[in-house]
């Protein structure tokens, strides 16, 4: 049906079940809808903005994409991170020359 359609587009059944909402029980209402009540959004309003929305996408259908943010926070890192091959080496010449030392200072 062409009119259960529309309204489906416009939003008429969500404010339907936001008036009924308001009017039966106004706890279940304010936390069902608290994100619509943020934002001043009305089931009156519905139609008028979702009308508006259609038509700047009319206006302009590209999708304009987003600067990305930087995060401001590092990402913590739980596990360490991988050594290159150059590192394990130097690693092992490290540790190499520790032993050595330690037994050359046991022995004298």
């Amino acid at each position: 049906d062409a009119n259960v359609h529309r309204q489906h587009i416009f939003g008429q059944h969500v404010a339907d079940y936001m008036k009924l909402l308001q009017q039966d029980d106004e706890d279940v209402y304010k936390r069902q809808f608290s994100k619509f009540i943020k934002l001043g959004i009305e089931p009156d309003s519905m139609e008028e903005m979702y009308k508006k929305c259609h038509a700047a996408i009319r206006e302009k259908p590209q999708h304009a994409a987003k600067p990305k943010s930087e995060s401001k926070t590092k990402t913590k890192r739980w596990n360490r991170a991988k050594m290159s091959r150059q590192q394990r080496e130097d690693r092992v010449k490290q540790k190499k020359a520790s032993y050595l030392k330690k037994l050359e200072t046991e022995a004298s």
